[in-house]
């Protein structure tokens, strides 16, 4: 498989990602780029909302302040890590969202809620009960606050791992959940409770169902793939793959999911669950390839024995976010890394 990079002289577009080259200048930079689609939301902008962002100093949430930030929206930031954000429009707060109290103050001034705030997958397998209370307990602080204050919407970032066993690819929607982790029986319910909540109490909400997620603010520590073989590739060390590598997964570049969270909160779509994944299947020895081409290495592969457990091919079927939205995410592959790769070596001490 190979992606190509979308050049232009004047402008190429890539999911609402503007980004502008001229023979002079060059493209933009990964952090330019962003700015000038936060003045472009701008100016399309019909009136500016109060918006809380829980989770904001976490690797999707930072993403969607920068997102945010320039815009005419007045953002709360809450998280329990302090952000030092440069835009004169976000606010941060130190909130713990498994504080009732907390959360219903940082509710009580706002019209909108994006609710990114985790307990992550890896850790819920050695302590579910922190997983529930942060993961459900917070998420229903959250709710009913929101409920309590007639908040407009509440956004939830879900997670594609609720799906569990695959029986169809790509993986639609209203394909049957079975959880195998307390992270993703987590998730489910939330899904669950938002929709009860709605019934209940008219509380409108959308729902994003990330799939393999990866791109600036994503750190080597965390785990995943695209920022530790990056990181390992520019060092020169090896990197592993377990069977034949040939294993599918569907990567989706972080600034395309929060340009939809931005379009969800100002939009007319409501009580909806709805993937979000670029609905291309990318095989994980292709995306090693394609990672070592970025950093301009040879990659040193070593090969290890298939997990029981591995999912063959795991990919969204987009259909219902181009139905609802006009479009589904399109950064390619390429070039998402790269504005990644800069960014490690610009944040992350490559």
């Amino acid at each position: 498989m190979s992606w190509s990079l979308p050049i232009g002289i004047l402008r190429s577009y890539a999911c609402g990602l503007c980004t502008l080259s001229s023979p002079l200048a060059g493209p933009l930079s990964w952090r330019d780029t962003y700015q000038t689609e936060a003045t472009k939301r701008s100016l399309l902008r019909t009136s500016a909302m109060h918006i809380a962002v829980f989770g904001a100093s976490g690797f999707v949430g930072r993403n969607l302040l920068d997102e945010l930030g320039g815009t005419d929206h007045h953002v709360l930031a809450c998280d329990i890590e302090p952000i030092d954000h440069d835009a004169d429009n976000v606010e941060y707060r130190d909130v713990n969202i498994t504080d009732e109290e907390a959360v219903e103050d940082a509710v009580s001034d706002v019209d909108a809620v994006a609710h990114l705030a985790a307990h992550p997958l890896p850790a819920s397998t050695d302590d579910p009960k922190l997983n529930a209370e942060i993961n459900v307990v917070g998420t229903l602080n959250i709710l009913d606050a929101a409920r309590e204050h007639d908040i407009e919407k509440v956004f939830f970032s879900s997670a594609s791992s609720l799906v569990g066993e695959v029986e169809t690819v790509p993986v639609p929607e209203d394909h049957p959940a079975s959880p195998q982790s307390p992270y993703g029986v987590a998730k489910h319910a939330v899904e669950e409770y938002l929709d009860v909540y709605n019934q209940l109490y008219d509380l409108d909400y959308l729902v994003f169902r990330f799939f393999n997620v990866y791109g600036p603010y994503q750190y080597p520590d965390s785990g995943a793939l695209v920022p530790v073989v990056l990181s390992r590739l520019a060092r020169d060390e090896g990197v592993f793959v377990t069977g034949d590598g040939q294993q599918t997964r569907d990567f989706i570049y972080v600034r395309d999911i929060t340009a939809f969270i931005v379009d969800g909160l100002e939009g007319d779509v409501t009580n909806e669950v709805v993937n979000m994944g670029r609905g291309t299947d990318t095989a994980i020895l292709d995306a090693i390839h394609e990672m070592a081409e970025v950093v301009g290495v040879e990659p040193e592969i070593d090969r290890k024995p298939e997990r029981p457990d591995e999912i063959d091919d795991f990919y969204a079927d987009t259909s219902k976010c181009e139905r609802l939205f006009g479009h589904a995410p399109e950064t390619e592959f390429r070039n998402g890394l790269e504005r990644t790769f800069e960014w490690l070596q610009e944040d992350a001490d490559l």
